[in-house]
């Protein structure tokens, strides 16, 4: 079973691979081609805002997709541990049991 992290991770990658930017430069065509038509039918406002309202929900889903996996990268058990002995001091003995 694949961790979270890394499935997120792996969503991310997937989001920047070429096929992918290439499916959404011919989705910005499309909105453009819409946008600019003259009388345009219902079906194609619907389908424009639709459009919008989806690349806007995944640009928030990436967003919180990176703040994710760059915490979760941060919580490494390595980074805890370094990060315990960078906070500690050695004033004649160990700093461990300081108030």
């Amino acid at each position: 079973m694949i961790k979270p992290d890394r499935a997120a991770q792996l969503f991310l990658e997937g989001l920047n691979s070429r096929t992918t930017r290439d499916t959404f430069n011919r989705l910005s065509a499309l909105v453009e081609a819409l946008e600019t038509k003259n009388d345009p039918d219902m079906v194609e406002v619907k389908l424009v805002d639709s459009i919008y309202s989806f690349m806007e929900k995944l640009q928030l889903l990436e967003g919180n997709l990176r703040t994710y996996t760059e915490e979760k990268r941060k919580n490494l058990p390595g980074s805890k541990l370094t990060e315990l002995y960078e906070n500690l001091t050695y004033n004649n003995g160990s700093g461990l049991f300081r108030d």
